[in-house]
């Protein structure tokens, strides 16, 4: 089972990149449309555009985080200062892709719900990368003891 488990994470880790890679790609094809039909957006257009391409390499670099995370967790080491590293970049890029997608929420008003769940996403993260140090501390304590 926990195989499986770590396999769904590799598969939505790279799909999730492919995604974001792919989006990337065809971003600027389709969402040509969408930004014509909005007036406001139209003179902002390569504002719009530099903020998700933004966002979009924060998710990039979020995913090859995790990944190197998940290897990490393959290899059985769980409480490293390298997993509390991985943590805190992956906290950090999404407290960072949120603080990026308000500006897009005068022009996308959806945007603001993204925004949320990116910083909330970026709070528990971190929480989590500081329990794991504690516990890596206790760790080192304990295997220092014995």
């Amino acid at each position: 089972m926990k195989r499986f488990s770590l396999f769904l994470s590799y598969l939505f880790c790279i799909l999730g990149f492919l995604a974001t890679l792919g989006m990337g790609i065809v971003f600027p094809f389709l969402d040509l449309q969408t930004l014509a039909n909005v007036a406001n957006v139209k003179d902002h257009a390569l504002l719009c555009y530099v903020f998700s391409y933004a966002i979009a390499a924060l998710v990039i670099f979020a995913d090859v985080c995790l990944f190197l995370l998940l290897e990490s967790i393959r290899k059985s080491q769980f409480f490293t200062d390298c997993s509390v590293r991985l943590l805190r970049a992956i906290s950090w890029s999404a407290i960072a892709a949120g603080v990026l997608a308000v500006p897009l929420f005068f022009f996308f008003y959806r945007v603001i719900f993204i925004s949320f769940i990116g910083l909330f996403l970026g709070v528990v993260l971190r929480v989590v990368a500081d329990v794991i140090h504690r516990a890596n501390e206790i760790k080192e304590e304990n295997d220092a003891t014995i």
